[in-house]
């Protein structure tokens, strides 16, 4: 029992700061899916105050996209927890291992949810930091299927104040995601951060992999920095490569889409076009990369070539 309220039914997930379980309001009879932080870590003020600023994040957010969080207090033994709303479904993850990659028409559909959910924390000043398949957990509510959510808001960052949990120059975040200025300037990074990791995400959905994979860390990472990312390897519309390559996977960050809501601007426009029939009728948007370039313009870019 945590609090004489929450009963703990099962361990669901372990995860770097805490351990998931599933549980249950013993007065409302509600499944509830509480996170508690690590007892090793409960003796890090820094840790604490990172912890319950997830539940900050989520809990004030209140996003139809955003996993929400209901509740937070502390156990009998003084270790921090938060209460989630518990979800049925499976992570993005396990969604593209089954199938190896997604259906065009799913992946524009999932991105454009977390684009939303993205654009909601942004609004509020909040950066993500660790968008990744393993934090978009799929579910069905009504008639709609592969309804998302984002979790885990363990490492964002609140922009609008001095944000006390982050430590300056330390690296923070998933290597296959991370953006370049991540790895290159980690105390300096802005909500720009998750439109790359946007773009990490629809390209795994798209190909079953990131664009950057190795064992060697590392070299995840100095290939973010210093090359392309690489092709496609299947057939979509140029809208959609143009979008990945020139809009959100660009290192320098102000060349890249610099809104949520340019991102979805471009996601409509796809997903309205495929759902036609005729996505390859969609004009592409400037290379920001070549001079007199920009990517919140509508031209004439040619998509690179597909492998």
């Amino acid at each position: 029992m945590i609090e004489g309220r929450y009963r703990i039914v099962r361990k669901l997930a372990d995860g770097g700061m805490g351990t998931v379980f599933l549980a249950e309001h013993v007065l409302i009879k509600r499944r509830m899916a509480i996170k508690v932080l690590h007892a090793e870590l409960a003796a890090d003020r820094g840790m604490i105050d990172r912890f319950m600023s997830e539940a900050a994040a989520a809990g004030t957010l209140g996003h139809p996209h955003i996993v929400e969080s209901t509740d937070m207090g502390f156990t009998g033994d003084g270790v921090p927890y938060i209460v989630f709303e518990y979800l049925e479904g499976c992570l993005l993850t396990e969604e593209i291992l089954r199938l190896g990659r997604l259906p065009l028409r799913r992946a524009l559909a999932i991105a454009r949810q977390i684009a939303s959910a993205l654009e909601a924390a942004h609004n509020a000043h909040i950066a993500h930091l660790d968008l990744k398949s393993d934090n978009v957990f799929l579910t069905d509510r009504g008639e709609a299927l592969d309804h998302a959510k984002l979790l885990d808001f363990g490492i964002a960052r609140f922009m609008s104040a001095a944000d006390h949990t982050t430590q300056p120059n330390v690296l923070m975040g998933t290597p296959e995601y991370m953006a370049p200025e991540q790895v290159t300037s980690p105390d300096a990074v802005d909500c720009r951060v998750d439109i790359y990791a946007l773009g990490v995400l629809l390209y795994e959905m798209l190909t079953g992999h990131c664009p950057f994979v190795s064992d060697d860390p590392c070299q995840v990472l100095a290939q973010i920095v210093h090359e392309p990312p690489p092709a496609l390897n299947r057939l979509v519309p140029p809208t959609l490569e143009c979008l990945l390559f020139y809009g959100l996977l660009v290192k320098p960050r102000d060349h890249r889409l610099q809104t949520m809501g340019e991102v979805m601007t471009i996601l409509d426009s796809l997903i309205a076009a495929v759902r036609s029939g005729q996505p390859e009728a969609l004009d592409t948007f400037d290379d920001p990369g070549r001079p007199g370039g920009a990517a919140r313009g509508v031209g004439t870019v040619e998509p690179r070539p597909r492998a």
